[in-house]
């Protein structure tokens, strides 16, 4: 083998070990980035879910307070349970489409 030939040899050695440890940072940035994204998803899960009760908490109370209400509201609170019942009848055909 002539001196030109060990040269290009040893230079693609080097440029082969730079690559697989390229590979491998990469690799792990891989795996790092994952795992945020994981955290975050259920982070959003998360938030999605306390959402989810504040506004069912926040319904419930404004059906309590038209609850409370006086006589005169009374054919307003009846039209609110009217409007919540076909909301939830509704969702209810929604469930059953899926």
């Amino acid at each position: 083998m002539t001196e030109e030939q060990q040269s290009l040899l040893i230079q693609f050695e080097a440029r082969v070990r730079q690559a697989i440890a390229l590979c491998k940072t990469l690799r792990e940035e891989n795996k790092a980035l994952k795992e945020a994204l994981l955290q975050k998803e259920l982070s959003f899960l998360n938030i999605q879910e306390e959402l989810r009760d504040i506004s069912q908490k926040y319904d419930r109370l404004k059906l309590a307070k038209m609850m409370s209400a006086n006589d005169d509201d009374l054919k307003a609170t009846k039209q609110r349970l009217s409007k919540l019942v076909r909301e939830i009848n509704t969702c209810i055909a929604l469930v059953n489409e899926s």
